[in-house]
């Protein structure tokens, strides 16, 4: 069972790709709506690469440049709550992408999964790779995306991990164990993302993903198309890289 979603809160919806013989003038309302906005890191250009980075060169940003960096949005731990959100982020204009699946059944199942989300599972894919740290709030991490061309280096640090009872709704009570991944300067979006493994009182076992983002960088904004279908194919593949992980 999928269920998968893409939304724009606080902006009347996802902007839909444009008609081919559009694109032109499409590209151009982008380049003056980022004009138009904040965008506090710029063009973006410094997390490009045109070459896969190695595992030993992202781990040495997170050791070295990336070490002192903030992050960049006031918002850390909101994920936490979601769905729901608070009136901050509900109303930020924020990109909201999530999806979840049914990954088993049993405690076996569960504690599976949390083992995997511990070894960052979901985030070794077939175009994006990550640093692998203790999974403990505080710690800092750093992926490295494919794009079309280039790779990007997009460091991040765990602003929450815990697990805990959970209440799912009238004569359905569980455990969740979940972990929040903010945004650092120097990354090309704002936001964070989620991720939850769930037993239900029936026993099943879910794996749940939530992000919520927007452009932080001009380079961001002019890609806001493929960033949608991108974070689309990333939070299904992450479902799909815990689920294997368990087997």
């Amino acid at each position: 069972m999928l269920q998968s979603q893409l939304r724009a809160h606080g902006s009347g919806g996802a902007v839909q790709a444009p008609r081919r013989g559009a694109a032109p003038a499409a590209r151009a309302r982008r380049v003056r709506a980022a004009a138009a906005v904040q965008l506090p890191e710029g063009l973006g250009l410094s997390a490009l690469r045109l070459a896969k980075p190695t595992l030993a060169e992202i781990e040495a940003l997170v050791a070295g440049e990336f070490k002192g960096r903030e992050l960049n949005h006031p918002h850390a731990g909101a994920s936490a709550t979601a769905p729901d959100l608070p009136p901050a982020v509900a109303n930020g204009g924020f990109m909201l992408t999530t999806n979840r699946r049914r990954i088993g059944t049993g405690k076996a199942a569960y504690d599976s999964a949390v083992k995997a989300v511990k070894r960052w599972e979901q985030l070794q894919l077939s175009w994006n790779f990550s640093t692998t740290p203790a999974l403990e709030a505080g710690a800092r991490i750093c992926s490295a995306t494919q794009t079309i061309v280039p790779w990007s280096v997009l460091p991040a640090q765990v602003v929450y991990a815990r697990e805990e009872d959970a209440d799912f709704g009238p004569g359905d009570k569980g455990r969740r164990f979940s972990v929040g991944l903010a945004s650092l300067s120097g990354h090309l979006l704002a936001g964070e993302e989620r991720f939850a493994v769930e037993q239900r009182a029936d026993g099943s076992v879910w794996f749940d993903v939530f992000l919520f983002s927007k452009p932080n960088t001009l380079l961001a904004w002019l890609s806001l198309p493929v960033i949608k279908l991108m974070q689309i194919r990333y939070v299904n593949d992450a479902i799909t890289a815990v689920e294997a992980a368990i087997k």
